[in-house]
């Protein structure tokens, strides 16, 4: 990302809406596929500046890395005990030292040149058995500016994420889009580029607002409704998958 995204990450990601919806179905599916997982290894590769490892604890057996300057930086003022400078695709870890990897928004990436590379490097350090939940922007269509400011090389489909985890040694357990109510709505603005900056609802200057707060509520009611059904279009694209024990 560039470096202004970072500082606006790291001050509003604890209340904004979209932090806290994807760290519900993060803890969600932490709790329903790993129920044992404060007390596990597991890695947030490409941690930014590492609010899913605040959430989650700051465990001692949880660690992040992230390949930028700024993002360290940030996770060392919230006082992140284990936090690594590294690319995805080299991890500085042992294979299969990890119970669970979680990669929230980095796939996406510029940085990331091959998606198939960090994966092989997530299937290295990976236990067999072990969980994977990834998280990434969908669908093509919805490119905007502020995919440019976060350096955005790819959006995802179903049949495309499902394809690159199938050849790489991983069972999907879960796959759905969500951010789906709002998806109409986000396609025309963006389709129309009716908001310059791609940031189409909420303010990244005031998180803790009206719109913000509804909009908090309207991804609570999607959240329960997605226990239930799978939407089939969204914004995001989210997916547990383990890494198949008989795999080389």
């Amino acid at each position: 990302m560039k470096s202004g995204e970072y500082e606006i990450m790291f001050r509003v990601e604890e209340r904004h809406w979209w932090y806290r919806a994807l760290r519900r179905f993060l803890v969600h599916h932490l709790n329903r596929f790993l129920p044992s997982w404060p007390d596990r290894d597991i890695l947030d590769a490409g941690c930014g500046t590492g609010g899913n490892l605040q959430h989650l604890g700051s465990r001692p057996s949880h660690t992040g890395v992230d390949l930028a300057d700024e993002a360290i930086d940030y996770c060392r003022q919230r006082g992140l005990p284990n936090v690594l400078q590294a690319n995805i695709t080299q991890l500085p870890l042992e294979d299969q030292s990890q119970d669970a990897i979680i990669s929230t928004s980095v796939l996406y990436h510029q940085w990331i040149e091959n998606v198939d590379d960090a994966l092989q490097e997530f299937h290295r350090v990976l236990r067999p058995g072990g969980w994977l939940f990834i998280d990434v922007p969908a669908f093509k269509s919805l490119h905007s500016p502020h995919d440019e400011a976060v350096l955005t090389a790819r959006r995802f489909t179903r049949g495309m994420l499902r394809e690159q985890l199938d050849r790489n040694g991983f069972t999907i357990q879960r796959m759905t889009y969500w951010n789906s109510f709002l998806f109409p709505l986000v396609w025309l603005v963006r389709r129309f580029k009716l908001v310059r900056s791609g940031r189409d609802f909420g303010s990244e200057r005031s998180p803790g607002g009206l719109v913000n707060g509804c909009l908090n509520v309207l991804l609570i009611l999607e959240f329960q409704l997605a226990r239930f059904l799978r939407f089939p279009l969204g914004v995001s694209l989210a997916v547990v998958a383990q890494k198949n024990p008989s795999s080389p």
